[in-house]
């Protein structure tokens, strides 16, 4: 283009400067210049957004802005520097009101997860725009940006957002074949637009697929969300090799999609055939179970990973799960399952019923809840109790799951200590492995068997007319469906309705005490029995890291053999009786001891090697079987509680 106008103006001078031209036929020539220059313009090809190896990038169009004021902000997204793993962002926002400043803020943290993540310490480069003038931005705050919009009506701000850490499936990552986020990590976003309708441009080759839950403008990369609540409830990637399949349930079309899945898909059990008839048959059960059918569409999105991972993150209509390796989803196909359950039950629990202290989501700091256990511990409740339900699992494999999952609670210090409501609230402090060690519980773990123990306790006081099946339902009617989130009181309150009486024992006792939970009275009403068996493995009390080909001590447990003995966080072991721990598994050589056995345990201490005589003690499992002596009340109990014929349990 800028060749043809300098043609245009060198013509344009000789026209007027060559002596035997009269001035029509200057007249005539410029006319004709200028209308050559005009038609050249209109058939030139607007700015393209770049090549690269895999193709032509393309996005909905070529500028964000071309959407306003259809679109309070349009978002644009693309990969600048895949193996630097920098995305390039920019959004562009309205100021109807002609603000003098207008602040650009990035959450803290992301829904799904209670920890705040400081997002803006990815975000480089960060600057504001109109047109073409520049506008003064400053940081006011770890994730907060203000411009000054000089009175301009449409206000762009652009940044580089750095995305190469360890895939998981509540971060986001580029390379050189994928690009992969979600809008929470790095999508800003300012007051005045936060709850009105969005756009998004994906730039990427055109031979790429997208997969996303956001509504797609025809068959552009343009994606738009009524808000940008919506927009960044939404992960998506985009990738030359995503491979997708799907069903429809109840009218509602079942999308899965996966990442990296060319060669794990082609399993004996981990193949499409099995994963859309076993997901379809979890999606019917819990559509049965809350008597609705939410949505449209929902999207699976998986990413398979080579090494062992297994990580899930719910959306209102999607869910993004990070899983491998790659060569054992055969035998890791149950773990599959149960994540994909869990997952999807959150469509209704914490997506929509959701606890009144999120509403709405403050994105800059922490919202305290005791309601954690619910929405996250009676999802694990309620995804594995859906597998065996919807006859994916049988009666005896969710049965043996259950006795693992009550032999970790009760080889959990943490359970003596921190009440499951606290946990809850804590879950910004302590609720991921961090803070002390063997202090805290797990919302999840935890909530899983208290919400066990509620459901059970239900059907007990109505005669098995009722159970916790008709709470979360009466969550989603009187709440969900309301648009209005619970709360504590509110919960209990609908437990009590439902459950024909008080509640105040079980809650004091198990929900904001620390007592020990009664499985063995529990189970029986279902015509169960708790077995508790001596462990292969004593019981030392002391979990290790390797360091330098030795264990070293990461955390001891109070009370234990290892406490007792006084050993400390940072002591090295170096033998056990002799045998050296070189390159060897503390568990390992610790099997071939006895509870109640004496042991001398070589250590270092400060450079010190130091000797002691430690007394193992026995460590516990716990199975979960058939009663023999089971009475036709119990066994009925137990059918409906799994949906099960009691001969097939």
């Amino acid at each position: 283009m800028k060749m043809f106008l300098v043609a245009f103006l060198l013509c344009r001078k000789r026209a007027i400067f060559v002596s035997h031209f009269t001035i029509n036929h200057q007249r005539v020539v410029m006319r004709f210049l200028t209308l050559i220059l005009l038609l050249i313009m209109a058939l030139a090809p607007s700015p393209s957004f770049g090549n690269s190896k895999t193709g032509r990038k393309t996005a909905g169009r070529s500028t964000a802005s071309s959407d306003l004021p259809k679109f309070a902000a349009a978002y644009k997204i693309e990969s600048l520097a895949p193996n630097l793993h920098t995305y390039q962002i920019s959004v562009t926002v309205q100021n109807a009101e002609k603000k003098d400043e207008i602040d650009f803020t990035l959450p803290a943290w992301r829904p799904g997860r209670y920890q705040i993540q400081n997002y803006a310490a990815n975000v480089q480069e960060f600057k504001a725009v109109s047109g073409a003038a520049a506008l003064y931005a400053m940081k006011v705050d770890k994730q907060t940006w203000r411009v000054k919009t000089d009175g301009k009506a449409e206000i762009t701000a652009i940044y580089k957002y750095y995305a190469g850490a360890q895939l998981d499936a509540g971060n986001s990552y580029v390379g050189a074949d994928e690009m992969y986020f979600n809008g929470s990590n790095l999508f800003v976003y300012t007051d005045e637009t936060r709850f009105k309708p969005v756009s998004l441009d994906i730039v990427c080759p055109d031979d790429w697929k997208i997969a996303t839950q956001l509504e797609r403008l025809g068959k552009t990369n343009r994606f738009t969300a009524e808000t940008y609540d919506d927009l960044i409830d939404a992960p998506t990637v985009a990738s030359p090799t995503l491979i997708e399949f799907s069903t429809v349930v109840r009218g509602a079309k079942i999308r899965m999609v996966f990442q990296n899945g060319e060669r794990a898909l082609k399993g004996f059990q981990f193949n499409e055939k099995n994963i859309t008839r076993d997901i379809a048959k979890i999606v019917e059960t819990q559509f049965d179970l809350y008597k609705e059918v939410p949505f449209k569409e929902y999207l699976f999105l998986y990413h398979i990973t080579p090494y062992r991972f297994s990580h899930g993150v719910e959306h209102k209509n999607s869910t993004s799960i990070v899983i491998g390796g790659e060569a054992e989803m055969d035998m890791r196909y149950d773990g599959f399952l149960s994540v994909t359950s869990h997952e999807f039950y959150h469509v209704w629990n914490i997506k929509r019923i959701i606890p009144k202290e999120f509403l709405p989501y403050n994105y800059t700091r922490e919202a305290y809840t005791p309601m954690l256990y619910v929405s996250e511990g009676f999802t694990s409740y309620y995804g594995d109790l859906s597998l065996v339900r919807s006859k994916v699992w049988s009666p005896s494999r969710y049965l043996a799951e259950l006795g693992d999952n009550i032999t970790a609670m009760q080889n959990t210090y943490g359970r003596k200590i921190q009440p499951l409501a606290l946990s809850s609230f804590d879950a910004w402090l302590s609720g991921y492995g961090t803070g002390r060690a063997n202090s805290t519980v797990s919302f999840y773990s935890k909530g899983e068997l208290v919400g066990l123990l509620l459901d059970i306790e239900i059907r007990k006081r109505t005669d098995n007319n009722a159970s916790l099946d008709d709470v979360m339902r009466a969550l989603n009617t009187e709440f969900a469906q309301q648009h209005k989130g619970f709360t504590a009181s509110d919960f209990e309150s609908l437990v009590e309705k439902i459950g024909g009486g008080s509640f105040k024992s079980f809650f004091e006792k198990y929900v904001y005490g620390t007592d020990e939970l009664p499985f063995d009275t529990s189970l029986e009403l279902l015509g169960l029995a708790v077995k508790k068996s001596l462990a292969r493995t004593p019981f030392f009390g002391a979990s290790a890291t390797v360091e330098n080909n030795f264990p070293v001590v990461s955390a001891v447990v109070p009370e234990s053999p290892a406490a007792l003995a006084g050993f400390d966080k940072g002591d090295m072991l170096i033998a056990l009786n002799g045998l050296s721990l070189m390159n060897e598994s503390l568990n390992k050589v610790l099997e071939r001891f006895k509870p109640d056995e004496r042991v001398k345990i070589s250590y270092l201490r400060g450079g010190k090697l130091t000797e002691t005589t430690v007394r193992l003690s026995g460590a516990y499992g716990y199975s979960v079987t058939k009663k023999l002596n089971a009475t036709e009340a119990q066994q009925k109990m137990c059918e409906s509680w799994l949906n099960a014929k009691w001969d097939d349990i």
